[in-house]
């Protein structure tokens, strides 16, 4: 739903001849409709008067209908309400709803230093928010993705119009999607083709909070290994998903392509290399190709090791980024996909055990980064890293045992994954 709100605050409402309201709150929802799951931009906007004190609005806090997010870059500039100059700071919220309803969001409120000017109000309210979100709709067999875009990428380490067969090639595949996290993106399947060997590896998530809202993207690489001479056909790719601007249902494709595989990649050999031998008779050409095979088949495994080890980096980094730009909502999604990159494969319930085994400086780290989520209190993000450190260079521990309570921390990311 799209709208703003506007109060005046200190001062009467605009009659004739009345002089201009001090405050004004002003409230919108981007985009018109909100669906479960879909994000909605929720912007807070404090116009003062050049002359009068500045003042700050509280945030928002999340319930369990609503996740709240802030965006980065509070927005200051000027505008004008009825022929009066204001000066505007605006803040963007990310809402996501976690069911279909009617939610009202209670009324943004004037804090900071505002209290300390004589004849004001201590905490000045304007008018509630209200918030109507609507079911998933209807899409049998394909996720529900509501977002602003989805499209789809891809990459080959090598030319595919010109494989060797028996030579492995990595495509990366790439779904991008603004209005959704990374961690919310599906997993796209392709499946092997006759004369064609596909091993899938792990994922690995991203997700940006910029001004327009949230971006995200999921990477996944395949090290395909073609094993005969020929034209090996891969079907096209696609990934439904809803269009919540134009309200309508939308594909995200790849098209269909043809991989183009010649003779396997060999040492060059006169026109008697036939006859050719050893001294223990043994033919030169064979075993130079034999020789291929050994190295094609090593070059595998350490390109199959390297890839399995990228997510476990990319996800300490991202974390590592995150401390360092001191936001704890980034940092809590940084440490969730820390844990599905050092325990691929674990069910997501396994997310509460996170730092169980710890040593007490982590864990208290954790219990501190929970206050700063959940309490306002004051958060340091190079303290913490330097806490947690010595704790992600290891991969987690798959063993199954009985999962303690859920810790504040993670509540919200085991309630998305029932």
């Amino acid at each position: 739903m799209r709208g703003v709100l506007c109060a005046a605050l200190l001062l009467p409402s605009l009659a004739a001849g009345a002089p201009p309201a001090t405050y004004l709150i002003e409230t919108e929802f981007e985009p018109p409709r909100a669906y479960v799951g879909s994000e909605v931009t929720l912007r807070l906007r404090l116009l003062r008067l050049p002359e009068a004190p500045y003042g700050v609005l509280r945030p928002p806090q999340s319930t369990d209908e609503l996740e709240i997010t802030t965006l980065p870059m509070a927005r200051p500039y000027r505008t004008e309400r009825r022929g009066t100059l204001y000066e505007v700071r605006e803040r963007a919220y990310l809402v996501v709803p976690r069911r279909a309803g009617r939610f009202t969001l209670p009324a943004p409120e004037v804090i900071g230093p505002l209290r300390n000017v004589p004849g004001t109000a201590p905490a000045t309210r304007a008018a509630p928010r209200v918030l109507e979100v609507h079911p998933p709709r209807d899409m049998p067999g394909a996720p529900w993705l509501p977002a602003r875009r989805v499209w789809l990428e891809e990459s080959w380490s090598a030319d595919p119009g010109a494989l060797a067969a028996g030579v492995p090639v990595v495509r990366t595949l790439v779904v991008r999607a603004e209005g959704l996290s990374g961690n919310r993106l599906p997993r796209i399947e392709m499946a092997a083709q006759p004369g064609l060997s596909v091993h899938h590896d792990a994922t690995s998530f991203r997700s940006e909070y910029l001004e327009a809202g949230v971006a995200g993207r999921r990477i996944q690489r395949m090290v395909l290994i073609p094993r005969e001479e020929g034209e090996i056909e891969l079907p096209a790719l696609s990934l439904p998903w809803w269009d919540q601007m134009a309200d309508a249902p939308g594909v995200a494709t790849l098209p269909a392509r043809v991989l183009r595989v010649g003779a396997p990649a060999a040492a060059g050999a006169g026109p008697d290399s036939s006859a050719a031998r050893s001294a223990s008779g043994m033919d030169p050409l064979a075993a130079m190709r034999a020789f291929a095979v050994v190295l094609v088949a090593l070059a595998a495994v350490v390109l199959w090791a390297y890839l399995r080890s990228q997510p476990l980096r990319e996800a300490r980094r991202q974390l590592r980024n995150a401390c360092r730009r001191k936001n704890p909502q980034a940092v809590r999604d940084a440490l969730v996909e820390w844990w599905k990159a050092a325990s691929p494969g674990a069910p997501a319930p396994l997310l509460n055990r996170l730092g169980a085994n710890w040593d007490a400086s982590a864990r208290a780290a954790l219990a501190a980064l929970d206050a700063a989520l959940y309490g306002g209190a004051p958060w340091d993000g190079r303290a913490f890293w330097r806490a947690l450190r010595p704790s992600l260079g290891r991969r987690a521990s798959r063993r199954q045992t009985t999962a303690p309570a859920l810790t504040p921390l993670f509540r919200l990311q085991a309630r998305r994954h029932r």
